[in-house]
């Protein structure tokens, strides 16, 4: 299967999911669910809420559901750099989401497998459809993650029947969670499973950041 290359500046035209106007609106997701987690990290320090590793934190926000996964809260305390990783699917809305749900379970449970998963965030969007933010601490652990077999059988047969099309930032966060920097995104992959033959893009935007481990 082959996969397109997109210019920094480049969108498709019948492919608008891959436009390049949408980064901001990303970042911004992405953003939310960040302050999300220095939020969290600052209340534990102040002793005003009590967070247990790989427990998922669930609220309302505007009627529309957050979830965060504080899988190792210590680490998050660090400053050293972090890679991150930006989900963003659109959905079949007339399809029952229920078995990415079950997944979704699936995949929290084996967290523990994955130590260098550090949090997995996701945000309802008012659109119904949602976005995820992972932090892990070097780009091997993402590789390892994605092997599992719940995160696998989720990517290869779920995806397509679920999702019209799907893009997935990489990038970094310079100083960790609490070193007051913004998410970089350095790379985006694309599919669009609108058709029997699945189309894929990527876009480098800069050169990969080199994560040391901590």
């Amino acid at each position: 299967m082959s996969i397109k290359v997109l210019a920094a500046d480049q969108s498709v035209s019948r492919r608008p999911f891959t436009s390049v106007g949408l980064y901001d609106r990303d970042r911004s997701v992405l953003s939310y669910m960040l302050e999300d987690i220095r939020a969290m990290l600052g209340e534990m320090d102040e002793g005003t809420i009590i967070v247990t590793s790989f427990q998922p934190i669930e609220w309302l926000v505007h009627g529309l559901k957050r979830r965060t996964i504080l899988n190792d809260p210590m680490r998050l305390h660090a400053r050293g750099d972090v890679c991150v990783v930006g989900f963003f699917g659109e959905r079949h809305p007339e399809k029952d989401g229920s078995p990415l749900e079950e997944a979704n379970a699936e995949i929290v449970l084996e967290f523990r497998n994955y130590p260098g998963i550090l949090s997995y965030s996701s945000m309802e969007m008012a659109d119904g459809n949602w976005a995820n933010l992972v932090l892990h601490d070097v780009p091997e652990s993402r590789e390892y993650w994605r092997a599992s077999e719940a995160h696998a059988k989720a990517a290869r047969e779920l995806s397509p029947l679920f999702y019209r099309t799907v893009r997935i930032h990489n990038g970094t966060l310079a100083g960790g969670v609490l070193g007051g920097k913004q998410i970089v995104i350095e790379r985006t992959k694309y599919w669009d499973f609108r058709s029997a033959r699945v189309w894929q893009a990527v876009r480098e935007l800069q050169e990969p950041t080199h994560i040391l481990a901590h």
